[in-house]
């Protein structure tokens, strides 16, 4: 495993890559618009040093950490701290805008107390709103950076030999009400090994830059962890820097030479308009031969448009690697060949959305082209199945179901919901696909979920929120992504009825995105509609895909 390297934990794989090549660079940081590297001895010294704080602050082996820390350069050391002393690391973001950092920190507290966390690291910046009278008496609060200057203890534990699971992934995109996925330390890095099995790039002269944020499995295991495994450096942007300036992405993958990113198709749809820009500037792509894609449905013309812009710059369509995942799988479910062509299949859309039957045709307004995202990674099986969990042949559309030695262990403390998900050894995605020919096409989702700039959101969270706002009537409030073609990526509304006068309008809008992002929940649009307007079923349920379709329409203002 790992080119010569075993371990059992992440942190044991940093050690022994610390003991074996000290002085060998792994990680690289901006500082005043500059990268500035970390060997691998300089890395561990610096997760060694955070674990020291973390024991003398008195968090133990096995302890539950809660971390929100904004800078790369202090968020990854502190999270290899956690690992170092055999904690269990449990990330947060920052939404996209926050003005109400005191009432966000707030749900942050109350969440520790949901996963029983004994820690909750914060940026400095933020640990005085996070300071409060809210949350589990017996939480610790501690700021991150002064972790990292921790004197060193006199001996820590094994980090071999952590008692509890490498992490728990929070997958609602909402702090209010998460739902944990508990991932074991052998899994993961089984995962690895899996990942690095269909994906051989590392070593020598391979490098790559990651931008997306260490709470999203993506770039936790695909940013961070994957070249920690495979032993070439990662160079980090931080995801303020990406939504502010997104050419530094394709400016850094120039500059190093990077062979490998990844990142959701709103990303790669953002860029195509910088181009030009990138051809005036002299870009050259061309080492770029994995440009992953994956985390939203990927649209084959997407991925055509950015090959022929950025052709000028030498990249290739060739290097585009689309992928599916999601965080109960670990992360990754299949992956195509390297640097092979993206399969692309254009089938009649009555027939797939009616009847879920296959059948290609041609490109016309009748017809539907999706992206083929390759065929299951090692120790991973999927299969299709109809409404009665029944294998479906193929070509036919029905549910993706995953059997993987590196699937979640169970959703954390949520026995009834772990019991849902994994039934009989298969892991229930919710999504929805075929199979031609060994690959996994993706058609849908079973479930109604909304995915915007590669997180994923729950209509029912949203609404769960929205409702708690004053003058917004309980039960009528319904949340829906309409796709935006031009940015490859979902628009998110939230449609609520009130009585309030239309004058009051923009105030309670306003109120209603406030709550949200005190949740961690970044909206595009708040619809206030007068009672009675939302759609319901006969049994009084709200029909979202009703919903969605008068807005598309313009019949909901």
């Amino acid at each position: 495993m790992s080119r010569g390297l075993s371990a059992r934990t992440v942190a044991g794989l940093l050690r022994a890559r610390a003991e074996a090549t000290p002085d060998r660079f792994g990680f690289y940081h901006k500082q005043q618009g500059e990268f500035v590297g970390w060997s691998w001895a300089e890395y561990w010294r610096r997760a060694c040093a955070a674990a020291s704080g973390l024991l003398a602050a008195g968090v133990r082996p096995g302890d539950r950490v809660l971390l929100l820390v904004t800078d790369v350069e202090v968020a990854v050391p502190c999270l290899f701290g956690v690992w170092v002393l055999g904690a269990v690391p449990i990330q947060v973001g920052v939404p996209y805008r926050l003005t109400d950092v005191a009432a966000f920190l707030g749900e942050l507290r109350r969440t520790a107390a949901r996963v029983g966390a004994r820690a909750l690291v914060v940026s400095s910046a933020l640990l005085g709103f996070a300071q409060g009278e809210e949350g589990a008496d017996d939480l610790v609060q501690l700021a991150a950076e002064p972790l990292l200057d921790a004197p060193l203890a006199g001996s820590l534990p094994d980090p071999e030999r952590a008692p509890g699971p490498a992490l728990i992934q929070l997958t609602s995109g909402s702090t209010g009400h998460p739902r944990g996925v508990v991932i074991p330390h052998e899994r993961l890095m089984l995962h690895l090994d899996a990942m690095s099995q269909r994906l051989p790039v590392r070593g020598e002269g391979a490098g790559g830059v990651s931008w997306l944020p260490l709470h999203h499995d993506m770039g936790l295991v695909g940013g961070l962890l994957f070249p920690l495994f495979n032993d070439f450096p990662v160079h980090m942007l931080s995801p303020l820097e990406f939504r502010t300036r997104p050419f530094s992405w394709l400016a850094e993958m120039s500059s190093i030479r990077g062979v490998i990113s990844l990142g959701p198709p709103s990303a790669y749809a953002i860029c195509i308009g910088l181009a030009r820009r990138a051809v005036e500037a002299g870009l050259d792509l061309g080492a770029w031969r994995c440009a992953m894609i994956g985390a939203e449905p990927i649209s084959p013309a997407l991925l055509r448009r950015f090959a022929e812009a950025f052709k000028p710059c030498g990249f290739r369509v060739e290097a585009f690697f689309p992928v599916y995942g999601l965080a109960e799988a670990t992360v990754a479910v299949t992956f195509p060949d390297l640097y092979a062509e993206p399969r692309a299949l254009t089938v009649d859309r009555g027939l797939l959305e009616r009847e879920g039957r296959v059948e290609e045709a041609a490109p016309g307004p009748l017809s539907l082209e999706l992206a083929g995202v390759g065929r299951p990674i090692p120790h991973t099986e999927i299969r299709i199945v109809d409404a009665q969990r029944s294998p479906v042949p193929e070509r036919t559309v029905g549910e993706i179901e995953v059997r993987s030695e590196t699937v979640m262990e169970g959703y954390f403390n949520e026995p009834e919901a772990t019991a849902e998900a994994l039934v009989g050894g298969w892991l229930r995605t919710g999504d929805l696909g075929f199979i031609d020919r060994g690959t996994l096409f993706v058609t849908g989702r079973k479930k109604e979920v909304i995915i915007k700039g590669g997180h994923t959101m729950i209509p029912a969270v949203i609404e769960e929120i929205a409702a708690r706002v004053d003058g917004i009537r309980a039960g009528c409030v319904v949340a829906v992504g309409l796709f935006v073609e031009e940015r490859q990526t979902e628009s998110v509304y939230v449609v609520a009825e009130t009585r309030a006068e239309a004058s009051e309008h923009a105030g309670l809008a306003e109120r209603v995105r406030e709550a949200l992002r005190a949740n961690g929940v970044t909206v595009d649009q708040v619809v206030l509609v007068p009672p009675g307007e939302l759609p319901k079923t006969t049994s009084g349920k709200l029909r979202r895909r009703e919903v969605a379709e008068r807005l598309r329409a313009g019949g909901l203002r």
